[in-house]
């Protein structure tokens, strides 16, 4: 006698449930059998399940070491096949990776990969100016898919965005920026101002309505308004050459700073008289947060520090804390915590890649069986 025959509403609620950092779960039920198949690759279970989760979980990191780039798993994905090697990562959002070719020469042939880690889909975009000298070089990449709220970033080869900052030496001190839209295929004029130290290599960004800021490696924080391409700066809540800027609870521009073991955190606020400020509003311990084992070394350099604030990826609320024994993966959230990195990336930039892993598609069939294996 056959078993009973589970009704498709049930089976539903059942993968709904399945949690996205295992994405290997959703896979191995997509391998069961045809019918299976079709509920989780059927686009009403993919928005269900994306609006069920929030936010797109963090599956691992793109590191840059000397050169070269490679891919540290946090789950059991593992990207499509792809040679990274000669690439230096940029930035990672929205479900793609943004890399620049290694050994590059600003003034001439520089070249940039957009690769989507999930189906191995790719476009290659080349630099039009010569702009010389450059003393630092920093990009963003951002999806420009119509409606997308950016908590999955699912349409698959969708259209994107990519903003360029470029800083000339000491002697002219010039920030110039650009944008360059895939449906276009064109970049936009370059519009600058005096940076006054307003500058950084490879500056971390992230993004708040229409707005891309910036963490410069000074005291400054740039704006690259995206609808009407103005580029200006305002100082930071400290004066303090480090930090990372975030995005709010209430998903406004903030900025985290490290002060021993104490995370401060500031959100940019607009006052009575609408003079627009910072206003500090939080401060998390991280020996709460953190095993013992992190902060057990009784020395100065063992005490952690931000790495990077690329993990918040303007929805993801991640932050990545570098100690002497290894890196940490912070859910200012939640509170909850998790070891990401064996050892410390002092000399080293990481990039977290977030992003829903769901069967549907043939173009992702390679993923499927990495993960599988």
């Amino acid at each position: 006698m056959p078993p009973p025959v589970l009704l498709t509403e049930l089976l539903e609620e059942v993968f709904l449930r399945l949690p996205p950092d295992e994405p290997e779960h959703l896979v191995r039920a997509s391998a069961v059998c045809k019918p299976w198949r079709g509920i989780l690759a059927n686009r009403g279970f993919r928005r269900r399940y994306r609006e069920r989760h929030g936010t797109s979980p963090v599956l691992g990191l793109f590191q840059n070491i000397r050169g070269d780039c490679r891919f540290v798993p946090t789950s059991a994905f593992q990207p499509a096949e792809a040679d990274i090697r000669s690439w230096v990562a940029m930035d990672c959002r929205h479900g793609r990776v943004l890399f620049c070719s290694d050994g590059m020469e600003i003034g001439g042939g520089l070249e940039f990969l957009v690769w989507d880690p999930m189906t191995g889909d790719e476009r290659r975009v080349a630099w039009p100016y010569r702009i010389d000298p450059i003393a630092c070089f920093s990009m963003a990449l951002l999806c420009a898919a119509e409606g997308c709220d950016h908590r999955g970033c699912q349409v698959q080869g969708g259209p994107f965005r990519v903003v360029a900052v470029l800083s000339t030496g000491w002697e002219s001190r010039v920030t110039s920026a650009c944008l360059y839209s895939s449906e276009t295929d064109g970049w936009s004029e370059l519009t600058s101002f005096a940076h006054l130290g307003a500058s950084g290599l490879n500056m971390p960004s992230i993004l708040v309505d229409d707005g891309l800021y910036f963490n410069s490696s000074g005291n400054q924080i740039l704006k690259y308004q995206l609808a009407t391409l103005d580029f200006s700066a305002f100082e930071k809540p400290v004066m303090f050459n480090g930090g990372e800027l975030i995005k709010t609870e209430d998903g406004g521009l903030g900025f985290a700073c490290l002060n021993n073991t104490n995370i401060t955190l500031w959100s940019r606020e607009t006052g009575p008289e609408g003079a627009v400020g910072w206003a500090q509003h939080k401060v998390i311990d991280l020996v709460m947060l953190l095993p013992d084992a992190a902060l057990s070394v009784p020395t100065l350099s063992s005490m952690p520090n931000i790495m990077r604030a690329y993990g918040f990826m303007d929805v993801t609320h991640v932050i990545l804390v570098g100690t002497d024994v290894g890196v940490y993966m912070v859910e200012l959230k939640s509170g909850r915590s998790r070891k990401v990195l064996k050892q410390p990336c002092e000399f080293s930039e990481v990039f977290p890649y977030a992003s829903f892993c769901i069967p549907d598609i043939p173009c992702v069939h390679a993923t499927m069986c990495n993960l599988l294996s």
